[in-house]
């Protein structure tokens, strides 16, 4: 019965890859190399998907096209943003509208702004104000996965040819982005999406230790430290307070954090 189950398995392995591979158990490695056609030149695109497995026919025919993907349910510049790639690719199907689109753009123009994007999006979002967005940037999905590895590769070829990009301007290095929360530290301003939030100096200190811990925990004593000096006397509990303040600001729940969380008898960190 159990060679039975191994070789139906083995058929829909073989039926599921469409491959005319005659694999039998007294292949030799060196017999199996010859019948795989290694890629003379890969190319690295990066794909960041909330729900990966709705683009995995694009996912799988860029995979058998030569090029090596690498997949994120989220963008993190110390995860999908430190990977060297010829391109982006954001999962932007269920965006609430174009700020998110715009907000996914100025992460990766914080990041690098040399790498070609690409942008998963619903038809009807086409007209929600986003006709200054390029022919190549937007791809309605779903479509055929051909027609998505043949958008890919004339993305990244007419990138190639483009003259190179000046440096990054001024006002995009100072930028800090987490989520749909963004700061600028030269204007000493934060945003959710669109709208600007209104903090107080220690509210805005507050925020950008933790963005910039990039999800380490700080204790109420380290952030006191810091942000109050070494000559507060006040109790850990102004830290709290403050906190709580904070997170109504930008819409937050500490029950269910989406920006903040509570790491108990600690302190504080980014959320998930």
């Amino acid at each position: 019965m159990q060679k039975q189950i191994e070789k139906v398995i083995e058929n829909d392995y073989l039926s599921d890859s469409g491959s005319s591979i005659n694999w039998t158990s007294g292949s030799s490695f060196e017999e199996m190399e010859t019948l795989v056609q290694a890629c003379p030149v890969t190319r690295r695109v990066v794909i960041i998907s909330p729900a990966p497995s709705r683009i995995h026919e694009l996912t799988r025919m860029l995979s058998d096209s030569c090029f090596d993907v690498m997949v994120f349910h989220r963008w993190e510049n110390n995860g999908a943003g430190a990977i060297s790639a010829d391109l982006y690719i954001f999962d932007m199907i269920t965006a609430a509208g174009s700020g998110e689109i715009e907000l996914a753009k100025l992460r990766i123009n914080d990041n690098d702004s040399h790498v070609p994007s690409i942008f998963l999006v619903r038809e009807e979002m086409l007209a929600l104000g986003m006709k200054e967005w390029t022919e190549e940037e937007l791809l309605v999905w779903p479509m055929r996965p051909q027609e998505g590895l043949y958008h890919v590769e004339r993305v990244i070829r007419s990138n190639a040819n483009r003259p190179a990009a000046p440096a990054a301007d001024e006002d995009s290095q100072h930028r800090i982005v987490f989520k749909d929360l963004w700061i600028d530290r030269k204007k000493m301003t934060v945003h959710r999406g669109q709208q600007r939030v209104e903090l107080t100096k220690t509210e805005y200190d507050l925020l950008l230790m933790l963005i910039e811990s990039e999800g380490g925990v700080l204790s109420r004593e380290q952030l006191m430290s810091e942000i109050w000096g070494t000559q507060f006397f006040g109790g850990s509990n102004v830290v709290d307070v403050h906190v709580k303040s904070l997170r109504k600001k930008i819409g937050d729940n500490a029950s269910a954090p989406q920006y903040i969380a509570t790491v108990r008898g600690v302190g504080y960190r980014l959320a998930d």
